[in-house]
């Protein structure tokens, strides 16, 4: 039979993990009526592998808009109402 402990939730509705769990980053959960059950998960890779997409060509149209939106290096304004930022502007 498996060993069952009861983790007591805090005063903001966390529990601390065993000690051989809280080096783990991520889990995942099953819900099965009142119960639920973690899973440590060690698979998980931090950079997907590029390859796995789909390589997609871009129409002319679409990279004419992109080009003509990233060659824009106008220092951005900050400031709270349009206003503002015209004064900020000069106009």
């Amino acid at each position: 039979m498996a060993e069952l402990n009861i983790l007591k939730t805090d005063a903001r509705g966390r529990i601390t993990l065993p000690r051989p769990f809280r080096s783990e980053s991520l889990f995942e959960y099953a819900i099965e009526g009142n119960q639920l059950t973690l899973y440590p998960v060690k698979t998980v890779r931090k950079f997907p592998a590029m390859s796995d997409l789909p390589k997609d060509d871009l129409s002319a149209e679409w990279k004419a808009k992109e080009l003509k939106v990233n060659q824009d290096t106008r220092p951005g304004i900050a400031a709270s109402s349009p206003s503002e930022a015209l004064k900020h502007m000069g106009k």
